[in-house]
């Protein structure tokens, strides 16, 4: 977990956070979102946990950050999200980033993220009734809107007790702040379109050399080269619940295939098993 923690903090792997996390889940440890009390800065890891660091909040502000933690340390633990926008000096937007990422969660009392949300509005509101802090903000694009509704003099209505974001917005807001799902892998999201698919894992590829098979993938990254008469072509990382596994798509596939890759949805991929010098390869 330590080794793990250090290699994402380092930002310098080969691949990006992304698979470095799923490799976690394959060697059997917890991946823990960040939390307003648990997190630093870079990512931490420990009794087989690795815990997501306040680095990997998409947007969020170093400046926040360094609030965040030097407060903590400073002053003790936040009792809740009240506690900490009274302690902490923040821009409204990075508070939202930290409610839909799940940090405020242990300390909620039981309360749901809605409920963290419209607490996040009435002071926000509150806020923008007594002016400005005299230090300056910067909205970021895609909260102008939200963070000016928030700011109008009426504060927001509550929602209705017991409610709660369903599945699909929470892991929305999961990929949105985060960058990627941390709560699984997102081939978990299509079973019921797999599991009519016959397919090899991953890990099971090096049982097929010489053989043609088909296996599901997302895409981890990839490296486009030129062959000796100038044609592009691809070798490509993907992976499964199970392995990373190494992928080449020669001209003629990728010429076919290039446009339709991307990082947001699974692959079917066909191809033969090769192996050189014990490395498998789908080609």
């Amino acid at each position: 977990a330590e080794f793990m923690a250090a290699v994402i903090s380092n930002q310098g792997g080969y691949y990006a956070t992304f698979a470095y996390v799923s490799e976690c889940r394959r060697m059997g440890l917890s991946v823990l979102f960040p939390d307003i009390n648990e997190s630093g800065i870079p990512y931490t890891g420990g009794n087989r946990q690795v815990r997501v660091g306040l680095m990997q909040v998409q947007g969020l502000s170093i400046e926040a950050m360094e609030r965040i933690v030097r407060t903590r340390q400073l002053d003790g633990a936040y009792r809740g999200l009240a506690d900490f926008l009274r302690r902490v000096q923040i821009d409204p937007s990075d508070a939202r980033l930290l409610i839909k990422a799940g940090a405020f969660d242990l300390v909620a009392g039981g309360r749901t993220r809605p409920d963290l949300m419209w607490e996040w509005g009435r002071w926000n509101a509150a806020r923008g009734r007594q002016g400005a802090t005299g230090r300056s903000r910067v909205l970021r694009q895609r909260d102008l809107f939200d963070d000016m509704a928030a700011t109008r003099s009426k504060p927001p209505e509550p929602p209705p007790a017991g409610t709660d974001y369903d599945a699909a917005t929470v892991l929305r807001h999961e990929a949105d702040t985060l960058g990627f799902l941390i709560s699984r892998h997102p081939l978990t999201l299509y079973r019921g379109e797999l599991a009519s698919l016959s397919h090899v894992t991953g890990a099971g590829l090096g049982r097929h050399v010489g053989r043609r098979v088909k296996t599901i993938g997302w895409l981890v990254t990839g490296k486009v080269v030129g062959t000796k008469n100038g044609e592009a072509m691809e070798f490509l990382s993907f992976e499964d619940t199970t392995a990373i596994y190494e992928t080449t798509m020669f001209p003629e596939a990728y010429r076919k295939f290039c446009h339709m890759l991307n990082r947001a949805r699974p692959f079917v991929l066909t191809g033969k098993v090769e192996e050189d010098f014990g490395a498998i390869t789908l080609t």
